[in-house]
């Protein structure tokens, strides 16, 4: 149905790095959620929109790659990228969270529909913690340490919990 390209495109959208690279190409994530959206988009509006920032996406990672090999210093550059960045990526995740409550809305399981709104909710909460301490951490790095610790165990989870998300929803709404 197209979720299983959802599942493995999240799994490369964590940030696994040895020496500065990205074992797993956040690029790769998003080639697989535009195939997936792709073979979701006419089940609904939401999947379309999800596929098309995809594609945006996927030229924005390619960048991001080229910018971690060109070892840009700039700060300021670097975070309003990355705020970029995860603007659109909340983007996609609302609109697949959103598709997947739609389709089990119409099928009538609700507790499905409320659970993907719920692993939205949580999933911002994530993005949006991380997304502060990248704004604090020039300014309390001992702090952002700290707290930067616990948001990658919480963002692990999360993209976990997305996965399973994504999973389901290919057996419970493939039927």
């Amino acid at each position: 149905m197209g979720f299983l390209h959802l599942f493995w495109g999240f799994l490369f959208l964590i940030d696994v790095r040895i020496n500065g690279f990205d074992i797993l190409p956040d690029v790769v994530g998003y080639v697989l959620f535009f195939l997936g959206f792709i073979k979701l988009e006419s089940k609904s509006l939401h999947f379309l929109k999800a596929k098309n920032m995809s594609v945006v996406m996927i030229i924005l990672s390619v960048m991001s790659l080229v910018i971690s090999w060109a070892s840009l210093q700039s700060w300021l550059f670097y975070f309003l990228f990355n705020a970029v960045l995860y603007i659109l990526k909340l983007y996609i995740v609302f609109h697949l969270c959103y598709g997947i409550s739609e389709l089990a809305g119409r099928r009538g399981l609700h507790e499905f529909q409320n659970k993907a709104i719920q692993r939205w909710r949580w999933y911002i909460i994530v993005i949006t913690a991380t997304f502060l301490i990248l704004l604090i951490a020039p300014l309390a790095p001992l702090l952002a340490v700290i707290l930067g610790i616990l948001l990658i165990l919480a963002s692990l989870v999360i993209y976990i919990l997305m996965m399973l998300l994504t999973l389901e929803a290919e057996q419970v709404l493939h039927r």
